[in-house]
Parts: structure tokens; sequence; C-alpha cells
């Protein structure tokens, strides 16, 4: 079985864009493939394999780099919005292709900001949603992350250990490093290789200005938030019980407004909970895509697209 660091890099064309995917893991008929919409300044080359290869065993994943970034070609959306537009467009694609007619979709981050702008304008494309270390738009009860934090995230060129202070807690030891050793060098082995790209690190230069300006006005934009409660479907949400880049109560909040969603907090993490527990996070996505976790015992129906 392929495995992010051994995937086969494809390529789709889509109204201009070349968009930038991997296929990990096996089709079933019986479990839709599961959508992974990474974090701002990510690629498709900067996933933790210690997410990936662990869900790939029991589904098929597919991963796919935003326009603009990463090994994808095209203009960087100028909103969340369009960034979800643009991965619309690539599923209408895509899924006919590997015989798939909805997906599942776990968003990190900038990647839960996009499944929940999906889940409005494509409601017939979306099945469930995983959203970790993620937050609801401009509405009540919402924190802001601190000023420290926003310049650390968006340095013109990364800090490695400002990113691992923002993403994991002190008392973690080596665990954030670990991590970010696992994300920019899964792909070591076939970079440059058999028409394979060289590896895309963190995103920097002009596409960042662009990525930034689309990330922030997030918090700006009130009608996803009110728009939550018509997200008629089942969700998981995860956080670290203190996330300096997406502040936990946001992550809470964006929970209460989903009316069929779980909540999951884990302890002694931050916004990279997901990839300090990893074997944990993957069992509980497993469980939960499986129907293993609690569901709303109730429906408010189908809800027509935005």
């Amino acid at each position: 079985m392929a495995t992010q660091g051994s995937a086969k890099t494809l390529f789709l064309t889509v109204d201009n864009t070349r968009f930038a995917y991997r296929l990990i893991g096996t089709a079933k008929s019986t479990s839709p493939p599961l959508l992974m919409l990474n974090h701002v300044r990510s690629t498709i080359d900067t996933w933790d394999p210690s997410v990936i290869d662990p869900l790939a065993v029991t589904r098929q994943l597919i991963i796919v780099d935003y326009p603009g970034l990463g090994h994808s070609t095209g203009a960087v959306g100028a909103s969340v919005l369009s960034f979800a537009e643009s991965i619309l467009a690539f599923l209408r694609v895509i899924l006919p292709t590997i015989h798939a007619t909805n997906v599942d979709v776990l968003g990190f981050s900038l990647g839960g900001y996009v499944a929940q702008d999906l889940a409005l304008i494509a409601p017939d494309l979306i099945n469930k949603l995983v959203l970790s270390g993620t937050g609801p738009s401009l509405g009540t009860n919402l924190e802001r992350p601190m000023t420290e934090i926003q310049s650390t995230i968006f340095s013109p060129i990364p800090d490695p250990a400002a990113v691992i202070t923002a993403f994991f807690p002190p008392t973690t030891g080596s665990e954030g490093s670990d991590w970010l050793n696992r994300s920019t060098t899964s792909r070591a082995g076939v970079a440059g290789e058999n028409e394979e790209p060289s590896i895309a690190g963190f995103t920097t230069g002009p596409a960042l200005q662009p990525l930034i300006k689309a990330y922030l006005t997030w918090d700006a934009d009130p009608l996803p938030y009110s728009l939550l409660q018509t997200i008629q479907k089942d969700v998981l949400v995860t956080a670290g019980d203190n996330d300096l880049i997406v502040t936990t109560q946001n992550s809470f909040t964006l929970a209460r407004q989903l009316p069929r969603a779980n909540f999951v907090m884990f302890p002694g993490s931050g916004h990279g909970h997901l990839f300090q527990y990893a074997a944990y996070f993957t069992k509980l996505v497993e469980d939960f895509l499986g129907e293993g976790l609690p569901v709303a015992p109730f429906s408010a129906g189908t809800i027509a697209p935005l």
C-alpha cells in the first residue's frame, strides 16, 4: 500500500488550475474516500505520516494542494470561500474517476475553515466532517490568538523552534521536533526521483501574502458562523486543551453551533494535538467515520446549498 512517503503525485487540470494530489490507501465500496485538508502554509508534502498512514489502512485518502500552493498552479484564493469553491471544482471532476459520489472530510486548522464552507456550498458531496484545531468565522464568544502567535505562524521565513512552540506545549519534550521532522522529511526518499517533484515545504514568497489575507479575513465573515446550524452532518470536533493558534474556546463554540457534533478535547496539548496523540486521534477518527461514536437522535432535514 502506498504511504505518505511513497504515494505517486498526480495532477488534474480544472478551470485553468493544475491541482497536485495523491490517492493513498485502497478504495472501499462501504466507505467514501476521506478528503484531507491541511493547515495554513502547508502542502501535500508536509502531512504527518503518523496521521496519514494509519487512516489509509481503512479507507482511501485524497490529499490535495490548494491552488497556487505547494505543487498546484493557479492563483491563491482571496478568501476561504474561494478555497472551498476551488476544492469543490476539483472534487466534481476527480470523484467520478475513482467511482465515488461523496467524501468524508478531515480539515485541520485552515482546512477546517475550508471544510465548513464546503459543507455549506455542496452538502450533496459531504458525508461526515472531522474538524481539528479549527473554529468558526466571525461570531459571539470567540477569542483571537495572541499577536505574538500570529506573527510566528506568518513569519516570512518559518522559524522551526517558534513553529514547534506554537503547535506544542513545552511539557511535551521532543514530540514537537519529532513531528516537524516527520512532516518535512517524509517525502525525502522519493522527491526528485521518477518524475516526482522536489519537496514543497511551508509556503514562503509571493504566495504568502494572499494566503495570510484569506486566512485572516475568515474572522471577519459572519455568514459561515450564522449558517453553522444548517449543517445537518455528523461532525467530530477535536482540540487541544490549550491551543494557541485557534483557541480551544473557539473550537468548543464551533461544536456547540453544529447540531450533530461530538467534541473531544485532548489533555496537555495544543494546536498539534492530532500529531501529539496520533495513534489515539486516528483511532478516534476511524471510530467516528465507522459510526462508533454517539450521534444526535434527530435531524432537521436536508438544507439547500448556499
